[in-house]
């Protein structure tokens, strides 16, 4: 698999009620942006999709929907003095937040990934 970026992975978990994020940088993905347009009844909306593909090699991994991904390897923690809203601030476009993940466990350990939706 050829790769183009890094990401950081903010892993949410609900601990005692509280939204608790834990981050972990991750080396050699493909990031792909698809931009896009929706249209809504108020009017036309930008947005953006992004495919992630995390090779099998990086190792185990545990990413669900409402996971956060950053492109890039970013040391910024999430927690009630910085929030979600103030990461995306900071890093714009480049914070997406986990839709859908697929395990692509079929033909080569070269070619055994995560594939992750994200927007």
């Amino acid at each position: 698999m050829r790769t183009n970026a890094n990401l950081t992975l903010y892993s949410r978990s609900v601990v005692s009620g509280s939204e608790v994020y834990t981050r972990q940088a991750i080396n050699g993905v493909h990031w792909e942006t698809i931009d896009g347009i929706t249209k809504n009844r108020d009017g036309f909306l930008k947005e953006n999709k992004v495919s992630v593909f995390i090779p099998f090699s990086v190792g185990e991994l545990s990413i669900k929907a409402g996971d956060v991904l950053v492109k890039g390897t970013v040391s910024d923690s999430i927690s009630s003095s910085f929030t979600i809203s103030d990461l995306k601030r900071k890093y714009g476009n480049a914070v997406v937040v986990v839709s859908n993940v697929a395990v692509r466990d079929f033909g080569s350990q070269q070619m055994q990934h995560w594939q992750v939706g994200a927007s």
